[in-house]
């Protein structure tokens, strides 16, 4: 019972703005150093609203040098499948594979298609453009966020976070569903996975065998993440001023990668399955065992480069959206409604 109650009350858990709520003040005095309120929107000039959300994940993934990522295609709403086959075919796209929207956040609407016939229902539910990517080699994945200095164009790394996908590992009497239930973390996960994977729930693994429940590493997904701080080398360093220095107009964000092994990871080899921009998170600070004073601490310490970058681009002419502008793409991505917000800052714009 102590242990249920202590994970419940984990930081891990948490609202997202009681997570943040440190980083208010720090945002408040960036923004009347900067006389700006979006500030941050300039810190990579060459995404859309710096990576603050609605990007498109196609462009973000023409910046990035060739053969860094997985082999990847867009496909608008209503294309035939027969020409998906096609594209696929001529790239080299093979099973299993990957479909994601090509804007959304959080792994929302991301997922492992194994065959041309589950290929074909995503497609046809799909009224977004989609991203059809080969999978990424590699079991691990990891999160390796990054700043990159404008003036002397030096990136750092500044955290790594591991990940440690929801899995299950059976007795040979209780089924996928019934192990989930044992952690605070699976249960939360059952009412989503009965959705589309009810089979992998009522099937019961055999003694010892470990089954991957969730197959894409987002937290919201069940993902487990790690400090892996340890596994930093200066070949991995290399590895990452190397790719953001030949990404230009991107300075601050993380890259989600996926290797054989933490072997590879040190060693720099690796493939990027998304690149996020200035809302990125050090996903490391979500560690269960990380006290939350120190999870505060981090995010507050990772947060300061935000402005840093902002300023220096600014000196360099590198202008930020204002906040109208701001508020009317959330209108439109997000479907609020701030009218009344929108009229007052237009006034300012």
């Amino acid at each position: 019972m102590m242990r249920r109650i202590a994970q419940r009350l984990n930081h891990e858990y948490w609202p997202w703005w009681a997570i943040y709520l440190p980083v208010f003040p720090l945002y408040l005095w960036q923004a009347v150093r900067m006389r700006r309120a979006a500030f941050f929107t300039n810190v990579n000039p060459a995404i859309d609203l710096g990576g603050f959300f609605g990007e498109r994940k196609s462009a973000i993934y023409a910046l990035l040098p060739r053969g860094s990522y997985p082999t990847t295609i867009l496909v608008t709403p209503g294309t035939p499948a027969q020409a998906v086959r096609q594209l696929m075919g001529a790239t080299g796209i093979r099973f299993p594979l990957i479909v994601k929207p090509d804007v959304g956040e959080r792994g929302q609407g991301v997922c492992l298609v194994r065959d041309g016939t589950e290929l074909d229902e995503v497609l046809q539910r799909s009224r977004q453009d989609m991203l059809v990517q080969d999978l990424a080699q590699g079991e691990h994945e990891y999160g390796l966020l990054f700043v990159r200095d404008p003036n002397s164009g030096h990136t750092t790394l500044l955290s790594i976070t591991g990940k440690r996908f929801l899995s299950v590992t059976g007795d040979g009497a209780r089924s996928v569903a019934s192990l989930l239930a044992r952690t605070h973390r699976g249960r939360q996960q059952i009412g989503r996975l009965g959705s589309y994977a009810a089979d992998l729930l009522r099937s019961v693994p055999p003694p010892g065998r470990s089954i991957r429940v969730e197959p894409i590493g987002n937290h919201c997904r069940g993902t487990r993440f790690m400090d892996a701080g340890h596994l930093r080398t200066p070949e991995l360093e290399q590895a990452v001023d190397r790719i953001i220095a030949a990404t230009a107009g991107v300075h601050y964000g993380r890259m989600d990668v996926r290797c054989p092994d933490d072997q590879a990871l040190r060693a720099g080899s690796f493939h990027i399955i998304e690149l996020n921009g200035v809302s990125s998170e050090p996903g490391h600070i979500y560690d269960p065992d990380i006290p939350f004073w120190r999870c505060w601490k981090e995010l507050v310490r990772h947060v300061r480069h935000v402005g840093r970058v902002s300023l220096q681009l600014h000196a360099q002419g590198v202008e930020p959206n204002t906040l109208h502008e701001v508020i009317v793409r959330c209108e439109q991505h997000f479907g609020w409604r701030l009218g009344w917000l929108r009229r007052t800052t237009g006034r300012f714009a």
